[in-house]
């Protein structure tokens, strides 16, 4: 008797697309995003070369539409963090968001090296953009922080700026650098330089960075 026969999996074209970004992420990886062709990433997602351009004009459309995920995720991933201010301790909250900020980078090491590669002008438009979103987030938050009495910092745009550009190009020069990465080094580090900006006259404790919640520097 012969065997049943396989059923065919019919995907929406949400799922494709998004098979066809995932592919092209592992393909731009392996080979770079110059030197990876429309036949890589069909090949990594399983499908013929025609339905690539089914979705897409170009590698160019894929780089773009890898830029907007990005973005989106991003953003999306934020919100928490800005719903809990005023909610939970500001300590807490500041050592949460320097873990995340360490974790949510390296978890994406892929996309952000691919995106270092793929350096156009819009890349640079579009990515600088995000950058000052996120900075200016956590501004509001520093700044909340210091208003509730919990931070000591005079320009709290300026804190967050050199919190997150010291922090995230930090540990994607790690990403592309250095073949064996020490993430809870990088997490004491991240939760110090937030202690030292935030409440320098206070010591930077050695708490737990596996998700033990710290206490507040005295």
């Amino acid at each position: 008797m012969g065997g049943a026969k396989r059923r065919r999996v019919t995907k929406s074209a949400e799922d494709r697309r998004r098979d066809l970004l995932d592919a092209a992420v592992h393909a731009f990886t392996r080979k770079g995003v110059g030197g990876a062709t429309v036949a890589d990433i069909t090949r990594e997602a399983g499908v013929a070369k025609g339905t690539f351009y089914l979705y897409f004009d170009s590698k160019d459309h894929v780089v773009a539409a890898l830029r907007e995920r990005f973005v989106s995720e991003l953003t999306e991933h934020a919100t928490p963090f800005v719903e809990a201010m005023g909610r939970v301790d500001w300590w807490d909250l500041a050592d949460a968001v320097a873990r995340d900020m360490v974790d949510w980078t390296l978890a994406h090491r892929e996309i952000c090296t691919v995106l270092m590669q793929a350096y156009t002008p819009e890349t640079y438009q579009i990515l600088s953009q995000t950058d000052l979103s996120m900075i200016r987030l956590l501004a509001v938050g520093i700044g909340a922080g210091a208003q509730a009495g919990a931070f000591q910092v005079d320009d709290p745009e300026l804190a967050a700026a050199f919190l997150y550009n010291g922090i995230i190009f930090t540990v994607i020069q790690q990403i592309m650098y250095v073949p064996s990465i020490d993430r809870d080094r990088l997490v004491e580090a991240a939760r110090a330089m937030w202690r030292r900006l935030l409440a320098p006259t206070a010591p930077v404790e050695r708490a737990a960075v596996s998700g033990a919640r710290p206490g507040r520097p005295s």
